[in-house]
């Protein structure tokens, strides 16, 4: 009984130490972000989309955008552009997916931010928000940054 007792220990010792012969795969998480602003006399918009890949497999995405109103004419509409932005975009909370509206009126900025957390959104969800289709979708992080940038986007890998 102690040879059995000795040689069960032995093999604990041994399954700890090489972790049951099973190799560890690292999990590389990265963060792709990407910028596009456009001006004009009238407003400035900057977009900026954060995307987190965990082993090249896309998670998470942040996307915000950010509308600034220049031009005295046009802040003197500001209060009819805020109704069409409310109109097409609301804030709103679900699994995995959420949309927050940031309004100042003193500087004359209207900012919409979309979370996804790809792993716990409906395919409806995103289908609804116009990301269906992308959750499972085989893609690679270098191969976002390609395309973000053929579109005018600079992107930066964190």
């Amino acid at each position: 009984m102690k040879k059995f007792s000795m040689l069960f220990l032995c093999l604990l010792v041994v399954i700890l130490i090489t972790g049951c012969g099973a190799e560890e795969t690292e999990v590389k998480e990265q963060t792709l972000v990407c910028t596009t602003t456009e001006s004009d006399e009238d407003m400035d918009i900057e977009q900026v989309i954060s995307m987190t890949y965990k082993n090249d497999k896309l998670k998470q995405m942040k996307m915000e955008v950010n509308t600034k109103l220049n031009n005295e004419t046009v802040k003197g509409n500001w209060d009819a552009f805020k109704k069409t932005m409310d109109e097409n975009n609301q804030e709103f909370e679900k699994e995995g997916i959420s949309s927050k509206i940031v309004v100042n009126d003193q500087n004359y900025e209207y900012n919409t931010i979309l979370d996804i957390n790809f792993d716990k959104a409906s395919e409806e969800d995103l289908e609804e928000q116009g990301f269906g289709g992308i959750k499972g979708e085989e893609g690679t992080l270098e191969e976002s940054k390609e395309s973000a940038e053929k579109d005018g986007a600079t992107c930066v890998i964190k």
